[in-house]
């Protein structure tokens, strides 16, 4: 593959809302002020999905044997249309607001629209919430070998093969530009430095991707030949809102923001959070098995803590911020302008958004706790 590094020209990328420069530089280091980008602003100072308390109201994946979910690849929202991933089936459920199933489409295979069936990823895991986007004409899936394209109706576009990494290194995150044009954001780690980049990749000719912005994150400097293996490294979180791109390295003091027609970048403070005691996704420790023996090493110490293991952007402009807790079952969440970076702790959420509706409701994804069957819930807020 042909790749332009950081200040190379880049062919401009058009669509009706979005024009990427012809030429990107390369800034290092985290953008000052507290200002984002116009764009990229919230339209109130108070998202409308908050609310005091919510109630659930639909599910999909707890019916029939159709409905049934055997992975999560992500869920992505439009209007009254959601698209989820399961990578596993594989396959892509279109949704109705109410988590009716409209249609599917997708199988397994190498051949234009078909998805490599990839290897099973721990239920609820983050590495797989940015595999799926929907723009309200296109939807973009990641199979972990190919970005792909298709229409609202499941009808293949094209795709372009990208690269497959480890578990906490690789594509993070897709979006689609327009028919043309489709993005992904990824962590792409050598032996001695660790980077976010963004990519764009072109239907003419899909073998060539463009790096068009890039930030430096710590990592240590070592001959370790297996880097970030530990589940305490921080994990790049993405998100899109309208024209901008949101970014989060996992364990730092604010939020990148990229506005895509011009590149600019400012940044936004998190709110303070201390690390817990690390409970049951503790494990900090790599275990390799070499000729059938289990070699347990050394505590790894992260570079990066991973502070923050979530986040999406209302249609409003806030950022929610997901933050490291003991268990998986325990939602801390914050909810973060991106106009004016003010912050709000949310009391007892039933959950972490991974998709928004009409203002009140959001989707969220559970673990029935009697028969551990995997569903998606919407959640709707509750009127006094």
């Amino acid at each position: 593959m042909t790749a332009t590094g950081p200040g190379a020209p880049v062919p401009e990328l058009r669509s009706a809302a979005v024009a990427l420069a012809a030429t990107l530089a390369f800034a290092s280091g985290p953008a000052q002020g507290q200002t984002a980008p116009f764009a990229c602003m919230a339209s109130a100072d108070e998202s409308d999905w908050l609310a005091e308390s919510y109630r659930d109201t639909h599910t999909y994946g707890l019916g029939d044997e159709e409905e049934w979910i055997q992975s999560y690849g992500g869920l992505a929202a439009a209007g009254e249309s959601l698209f989820f991933y399961d990578p596993l089936r594989p396959r892509v459920a279109h949704l109705s607001g109410e988590l009716e199933e409209r249609h599917t489409f997708g199988r397994g295979g190498e051949g234009p629209g078909e998805f490599h069936v990839s290897f099973p990823v721990p239920w609820l895991d983050n590495v797989s919430e940015g595999f799926v986007a929907f723009d309200g004409r296109r939807v973009v899936v990641y199979d972990r070998l190919r970005l792909a394209s298709f229409d609202a109706g499941g009808e293949f576009l094209w795709s372009a093969r990208v690269p497959n990494f480890t578990y906490l290194e690789g594509v993070r995150f897709v979006s689609p530009v327009d028919e043309e044009v489709m993005i992904f954001g990824m962590d792409s780690v050598d032996v001695v430095s660790r980077h976010l980049q963004l990519w764009s990749t072109h239907r003419a000719d899909p073998s060539r991707r463009q790096l068009v912005w890039e930030r430096p994150v710590p990592r240590h400097a070592s001959d370790d030949p297996f880097p970030m293996l530990t589940t305490r490294e921080a994990q790049s979180q993405w998100a899109r809102h309208q024209d901008c791109i949101v970014v989060s390295d996992g364990g730092g003091d604010f939020l990148w923001i990229v506005d895509l027609p011009t590149m600019q970048t400012d940044s936004v403070a998190l709110p303070e959070w201390e690390v817990p005691a690390f409970g049951e996704l503790s494990i900090d420790r790599r275990t390799l098995n070499v000729g059938a023996r289990r070699v347990q090493s050394e505590r790894l110490a992260p570079a990066l803590l991973w502070l923050w293991n979530g986040l999406i952007v209302d249609p409003g402009g806030h950022a929610w911020v997901r933050a490291w807790t003991e268990s998986r079952e325990e939602f801390e969440v914050f909810v973060v302008s991106l106009a004016t970076g003010e912050s709000r702790r949310l009391m007892n959420p039933p959950g972490f958004p991974t998709a928004f509706g009409p203002p009140g409701v959001f989707y969220t994804a559970r673990e029935h706790p009697d028969t551990d069957e995997q569903h998606l819930v919407r959640l709707e807020r509750q009127r006094r």
